[in-house]
C-alpha cells in the first residue's frame, strides 16, 4: 500500500522566537534599555533611611520584670516622645506616625534594657532623634517614682557610619538587564501568541488548506529598480510548480499594503517564466480584453545566441488584477495571493476570503524581503509597447 507523502514540518519554537526577535527589535531593545537603566537609576535614589540606637537602662527596678517591656511601650507610646521630636525637628510628617516611622522602641521581654532607635536618611539627624527621644522617655519612666523603678541613659546614640553602596549599584546594572531580558522576551512571546505568524509554506497552507508555491526572497531596491531572477531566491521551484498546473492564466494578488513586493515578484516571474515560455504580462492599468490578445514577441528565439527553445503553452501572467472583464473563464485562471512572511494567522485568514475563490486553483505565494543586490535593473520592462512598468515577455531577460 503506497503511504501518503508527508507533509514538510513548519518552523520549531526557536525559529518562531528568533524571527520575533527581529521583527520587534525596537521593542525588545526597550525593555533592554528600561531594565538597564532604571535599576541603576532606583538603586542611587533609593535612599535606606539610617538608624542610631540609645540604651536605656533600668538602674532600680520595683517592678515584675516581666511586666517591664509592656510598661515601657505604653509610656513610649503616650504621645509625649512624639511631641518632642515633631517640636524639635519641625517636619516630620503625620504626628500618628512619628512613633513608628521616626523612632521606635526596642523592648526585649526578661530585659532591663531598652533600645530608642532613630530612623532618618541623615545619620546624624537619625542619632539626634534617638538622643532627645531616650531623654523624654527616661523622663517619663522615672515620673512614676516609687514601684517602678529608676531609669537612666547608658549610652548615647551615635550617627552610624555611611553605607558603602558602590557594590549595589554594580549589581543592580546587570539584574536591570535581567528583568529587561525576561521582560523583552516576554513581550514578544505574547505577541507571537496573540498573532501567530505565518513563517513559511508549510505553515501558511495548513493554517489555510489552500496550496502554496513556495516562498520567494526579493532583494531590497531603490525607486523604480527591479531585481532580476536570479537575485529572487525561491524564485526557481516557484516558476516549476506554477507550469506544472493546467492552468494557462495566473493572477498575481495581493493586500494593498503588499503590493510593491507583489509587483516586483511579478516582474521577476514573468521575465524568468518567459525564459521557456511564450509569456504575456498583464498589469493592472491593461485595457479590458487584453488578456485575449496574443503574446507580444520580437521574432523567433535563436538557441546559437544560447536561448532555450519555447515549448509548451503561452503563459498570461496577469499582476493584480482583479476586474472581471480582464480575467478569462474561472476554468482557466490560477490566482495567486502574494502574502509577506510573518503574516498574522487572523490576516491570512481574511486575506484568503477576500481574494482567492472563483478560479480553477487557488495558491499562496510567501514573500520577504532581503538584502539588495547589485546590477538591479531600472524599470526594464517599460520598453514594451502598451505595458508601463512590465517586461517584453516575449523577450528573454538580457540583464
Amino acid at each position: 500500500m503506497e503511504r501518503p507523502p508527508m507533509r514538510p514540518a513548519g518552523p520549531d519554537a526557536v525559529t518562531v522566537l528568533r524571527w520575533g526577535l527581529r521583527r520587534y527589535r525596537v521593542l525588545f531593545a526597550a525593555c533592554l534599555l528600561f531594565g538597564g537603566v532604571l535599576a541603576p537609576l532606583l538603586d542611587v535614589q533609593h535612599t535606606l533611611p539610617a538608624d542610631a540606637e540609645a540604651v536605656v537602662i533600668a538602674r532600680q527596678l520595683d517592678m515584675d520584670l516581666d511586666a517591664l517591656p509592656r510598661y515601657g511601650q505604653a509610656v513610649f507610646d503616650n504621645g509625649e516622645v512624639a511631641r518632642t521630636i515633631s517640636a524639635t525637628f519641625g517636619d516630620t510628617g503625620d504626628f500618628a506616625a512619628i512613633v513608628p516611622n521616626r523612632v521606635s522602641l526596642i523592648a526585649e521581654q526578661n530585659s532591663i534594657v531598652f533600645g530608642v532607635v532613630g530612623h532618618d536618611p541623615d545619620p546624624e539627624t537619625a542619632a539626634a532623634i534617638a538622643n532627645a527621644a531616650a531623654d523624654t522617655f527616661i523622663e517619663a519612666l522615672n515620673a512614676a517614682g516609687v514601684g517602678v523603678g529608676s531609669f537612666a541613659l547608658q549610652s548615647p546614640a551615635e550617627a552610624p557610619a555611611a553605607e558603602d553602596k558602590g557594590i549595589g549599584t554594580i549589581f543592580a546594572a546587570p539584574l536591570g538587564v535581567g528583568s529587561g531580558l525576561v521582560l523583552g522576551l516576554a513581550a514578544v512571546c505574547l505577541l507571537l501568541i496573540a498573532r501567530r505568524p505565518v513563517l513559511d509554506a508549510a505553515s501558511a497552507e495548513e493554517a489555510t488548506g489552500v496550496p502554496a508555491l513556495g516562498l520567494v526572497t526579493v532583494p531590497r531596491t531603490r525607486g523604480d529598480e527591479q531585481p532580476r531572477p536570479e537575485d529572487v531566491a525561491g524564485l526557481v521551484p516557484v516558476c516549476r510548480r506554477l507550469l506544472r498546473l493546467s492552468t494557462p492564466t495566473a493572477v498575481l494578488v495581493s493586500r494593498p499594503y503588499e503590493e510593491r513586493v507583489r509587483q516586483q515578484v511579478g516582474s521577476a516571474l514573468g521575465s524568468l517564466l518567459a525564459r521557456v515560455r511564450d509569456t504575456r504580462l498583464v498589469p493592472a492599468t491593461e485595457p479590458a480584453g487584453a488578456v485575449g490578445r496574443p503574446p507580444v514577441t520580437d521574432g523567433p528565439l535563436d538557441p546559437s545566441n544560447g536561448h532555450q527553445p519555447r515549448h509548451g503553452p503561452t503563459v498570461t501572467l496577469v499582476d493584480g488584477t482583479e476586474t472581471s472583464d480582464l480575467i478569462p473563464p474561472p476554468d482557466t485562471t490560477v490566482t495567486v495571493l502574494v502574502v509577506p512572511v510573518g503574516i498574522g494567522s487572523t490576516a491570512l485568514h481574511t486575506a484568503v476570503s477576500e481574494h482567492l475563490g472563483g478560479s480553477a486553483e487557488a495558491r499562496l505565494l510567501l514573500a520577504t524581503y532581503g538584502r539588495g543586490a547589485r546590477g538591479l535593473r531600472r524599470d526594464p520592462l517599460a520598453a514594451a509597447p502598451g505595458l508601463p512598468g512590465m517586461p517584453n515577455a516575449g523577450t528573454p531577460d538580457q540583464s
